[in-house]
């Protein structure tokens, strides 16, 4: 995540760099709007210090993009509506919900066309035939090594390629050439590597292709794949790339005239230059080296700062087809869409319902010979007063409330990490939490069970909280900034682990 972060701040960033771009671009003749490995995102998790994604967000995101008047084709390539191939059988009816929720979105966002990943393909048909009834936009190559989508769009002929994983060479070929005939763009969407993208970006025909199935944060500048331009906009919705199209001559390659580009090489370059020099220097201070071994790296550096300062004159005008492609960062504070945010709590609500009923006779694995019950925290305060109205006023202390104001306190995606000893011998469940003693991140979920402890005080419990304990729930999805060290000493204070400071 932190790179992710990393990669948008440069890309926001270099547009203050030396390099001059020319005042205004003229208005592009189509824009691909391009999502990667969406995995059945609709929102992040609320836990994170800036929750990047939301299928809100990327709504509202593409409906600017429409108002422009510009054509837009909104691509998505990678697993869309599944995040795993096996969903287990407690899970299935909400992983069937939030897929149906999200074709339905995606459909009201006037999407162009899918090619699902594996683990979308790998789910049971009727699941499948749910999920494709919701949809108003083709599902790409699912019977088939390839599938080809022709339109008009704007006034050109736009073909967008699904291309299955495992599909040969020739397979792909033939569709792009049946494609390459009747139109002025062609797109290929893939699943898989990023020899597979060489693979098809390598094929005569091919101008772009949306390289799903990386499943990683970073989002990744447009990459040269033989002919081709690959595009990549990381995944779960954390980011749209947008790629504006101006098309000049059809049939021709197309140039990479994007500012996140040059910046990308940019940066590149200076750190092979940096590298180099200090290297030179080194070499020349040490006097071990001869002058023959040494003026060919000197060549070599000059030439790295030649091409550097190439980046930074002026843009030339293109002479044939361009394109300019960005990064469009969706954190919390970008707008959102009304309509499709009253959708998902919509959704929340009838999820929530659904749960409640369907495990409401769940309970937790029975105590073995060697099991500790747990008792909720309000048994500790008996004893311990100061840690308890300490932790009353902790956000582990709230836990449990955060979710019963957003309706997911028996979202199985969410309630795991907001109650105390979930699916423990003794301890919750996504409806049972011993009639609410169990509900927050309680005294037990880091001290352990305390049924022995109350009974006799002698008995001892975990007093130093291991991070392995910590992690299960603050992790990087859920927790970006989470530091042990630094965590455990905000809870180590007078009242809970120190002495209560007296007047």
């Amino acid at each position: 995540m932190r790179c992710f972060l990393a990669a948008l701040a440069l890309a926001l960033c270099f547009g203050c760099s030396r390099g001059k771009r020319p005042a205004a671009e003229p208005v592009p003749d189509l824009r691909l709007a391009v999502v990667t490995d969406l995995k059945g995102y609709l929102e992040p998790c609320g836990c994170t210090s800036n929750p990047l994604g939301g299928i809100d967000r990327l709504a509202a995101q593409v409906k600017q993009l429409r108002e422009s008047g510009v054509p837009v084709l909104l691509l998505m390539a990678g697993d869309v509506f599944f995040d795993t191939a096996t969903i287990e059988p407690a899970r299935v009816d909400q992983a069937q919900r939030n897929a149906k929720t999200l074709a339905g979105i995606l459909s009201s966002m006037q999407v162009t066309a899918v090619l699902p990943g594996n683990r979308d393909r790998a789910q049971p048909p009727a699941t499948l035939e749910g999920v494709v009834a919701r949809s108003s936009f083709p599902w790409l190559a699912m019977n088939a090594p390839s599938e080809v989508w022709t339109a008009e769009v704007g006034g050109h002929r736009v073909s967008v390629i699904g291309v299955r994983p495992g599909a040969t060479r020739e397979e792909v070929a033939a569709s792009v050439g049946a494609a390459e005939a009747r139109a002025d763009v062609t797109v290929a969407l893939i699943d898989g590597t990023r020899r597979d993208a060489n693979r098809v970006g390598a094929i005569p025909g091919v101008d772009f292709v949306v390289h799903g199935g990386l499943d990683q944060d970073d989002a990744i500048p447009p990459r040269q794949v033989g002919r081709a331009w690959a595009l990549h906009a990381s995944r779960q919705g954390q980011g749209l790339v947008v790629v504006d199209v101006h098309l000049r001559d059809a049939g021709k390659r197309f140039e990479d005239r994007s500012d996140w580009s040059r910046s990308e090489r940019a940066a590149q370059l200076d750190r092979q230059i940096g590298e180099l020099a200090a290297k030179i220097e080194r070499w020349e201070a040490s006097g071990s080296v001869d002058e023959a071994d040494l003026d060919p790296q000197r060549t070599r550096l000059a030439a790295l700062r030649e091409d550097r300062a190439l980046l930074d004159a002026p843009a030339s005008q293109p002479k044939g087809s361009s394109f300019v492609a960005r990064l469009v960062p969706l954190p919390k504070k970008s707008p959102r869409d009304a309509e499709v945010e009253k959708l998902m709590r919509e959704h929340d609500k009838a999820v929530n319902e659904a749960n409640r009923a369907a495990f409401a006779s769940l309970k937790p694995p029975p105590l073995g010979p060697e099991d500790v019950a747990y008792v909720g925290s309000a048994a500790c305060s008996g004893c311990h007063q100061e840690a308890y109205a300490w932790w009353q006023a902790h956000p582990h202390g709230v836990a449990y409330r955060t979710l019963q104001e957003r309706n997911k306190e028996y979202n199985l995606d969410c309630v795991g990490c907001h109650v105390t000893g979930y699916q423990q011998p003794g301890g919750s469940t996504v409806t049972h939490n011993l009639d609410g003693a169990l509900v927050n991140v309680g005294c037990e979920s880091c001290h352990g069970p305390g049924g022995a402890h109350t009974k006799n005080p002698e008995v001892a419990i975990l007093r130093d909280t291991p991070e392995s304990t910590c992690v299960a729930c603050h992790n990087a999805e859920h927790s970006d900034l989470f530091d042990y060290e630094a965590y455990m000493k905000t809870l180590v204070v007078p009242g809970h682990g120190l002495p209560v400071k007296t007047p």
